[in-house]
């Protein structure tokens, strides 16, 4: 027992050494709250004005089990559209909160909270099996949820899906594959309009080193790094290298990401995306990959130029799979478009829209084009005002 005792009181010692060693010497800086951040803060300002509401949508359809699905609403707009927002793995619907407060004075929006994530319900991956949290499988919970909310809309209005990295790759995939497509064909009939953010390619190998890293993280490892004070350390450094524009660095989002990372459920339901997020088969990569071939809705694909997560190669590359897209790259931006550079976004995301019949958004700030290194006419560059 004693020879046991010691071994795991080393293996400990040890463990925290190496710990140590990931998260540096160097101190974590302090991040101003989004009210200190001038773009962010006018944005911020709109949010009183704006009521949302929250559904909880049952999803025995797609699970055969009692599960729920959390669906953040506003209001109904003017125009007949409605903005559906589809986060990515360790994140949740709050992750486009500048962009609800920015548009639902326009739009409808509609902010899910994938399964796992969020409000809705986080059932333990072992529980809902092989493929559990995979894009098809999420994509279907979507798609369920969305049928049961526009029974209640009018059948004019049309849908706009709006996803960044795996919530981009969950929405192609609701065409690529052929099942999906076909159950749920009486709510993608109504999607005229796709918005991607930095979506990856699933035929390359898209498992940084960063998402190996927090694979690895089992719950005894988790809490000795939250205990130690290096989780805060850690997120809030990686939220600041995460912006191209250290000073777009906030409390709010490396607390979000903390809250996520912490929370055993929300944090194992993130594991089980990436592990399921790309198949491990190659000819079913390009099968899908293919597959995106069957989206007949205008799509907009909006990368980041400094994007350090997935190269704006692989934008160029989705623009070439599918029939009718066009690639933005917005400069000084990295991988979190939404949270980095909510108002280019916004405005690219009104003009889109608005050229599919939309009425055309009161007068904006003007942003300035530049001329494009790519040749493709379908590659635009955002230049977002100097600050």
């Amino acid at each position: 027992m004693g020879d046991w005792l010691s071994g795991s009181r080393s293996r400990a010692a040890v463990l925290f050494v190496i710990l140590l060693a990931m998260s540096g010497c160097q101190s974590a800086p302090a991040l101003p709250t989004e009210d200190r951040v001038a773009d962010f803060a006018a944005i911020k300002s709109k949010a009183s004005a704006i009521e949302m509401t929250t559904s909880r949508v049952p999803l025995e359809g797609t699970r055969g089990r009692e599960l729920e699905m959390a669906i953040h609403e506003s209001k109904p707009a003017s125009t007949h559209r409605t903005i559906v927002f589809i986060h990515g793995v360790f994140s949740d619907s709050r992750m486009w909160r500048y962009l609800y407060w920015d548009m639902a004075d326009e739009y409808r929006i509609m902010a899910v909270d994938l399964l796992g994530c969020g409000e809705s319900d986080q059932p333990d991956p072992i529980k809902l099996g092989p493929g559990g949290y995979s894009p098809s499988a999420l994509g279907r919970d979507v798609l369920l949820a969305l049928r049961q909310r526009l029974s209640e809309l009018p059948k004019e209005d049309r849908l706009t899906l709006v996803g960044h990295s795996l919530g981009a790759m969950t929405i192609l995939n609701m065409w690529a594959d052929p099942l999906v497509r076909e159950e749920f064909a009486d709510v993608l009939d109504r999607v005229d309009t796709l918005v991607l953010l930095a979506p990856p390619d699933i035929t390359a190998d898209c498992r940084t080193e960063t998402f190996k890293e927090i694979d690895r993280m089992d719950d005894f490892r988790m809490t000795l790094v939250d205990v130690l004070g290096i989780l805060k350390r850690r997120v809030t450094l990686a939220t600041r290298e995460s912006v191209a524009d250290p000073s777009l660095a906030t409390r709010e989002e490396a607390e979000r990401t903390i809250d996520i990372l912490r929370d055993r459920s929300t944090r194992r339901a993130g594991q089980a995306m990436l592990r399921q997020a790309i198949p491990k088969s190659k000819d079913r990569c390009q099968e899908i990959a293919a597959g995106y071939a069957n989206i007949k809705a205008s799509c907009l694909i909006i990368w980041g130029a400094q994007d350090d997560v997935f190269p704006t190669s692989m934008g160029q590359k989705l623009v070439d799979r599918l029939p009718n897209a066009k690639l933005s790259i917005v400069n000084s931006a990295m991988h979190g478009l939404a949270t980095e550079r909510p108002a280019a976004c916004a405005n690219l995301m009104r003009e889109f829209v608005a050229g599919k019949g939309a009425p055309a958004a009161a007068e904006r700030p003007t942003m300035r084009i530049a001329a494009p290194k790519q040749s493709s006419p379908n590659v635009t560059a955002i230049s977002t005002p100097a600050r």
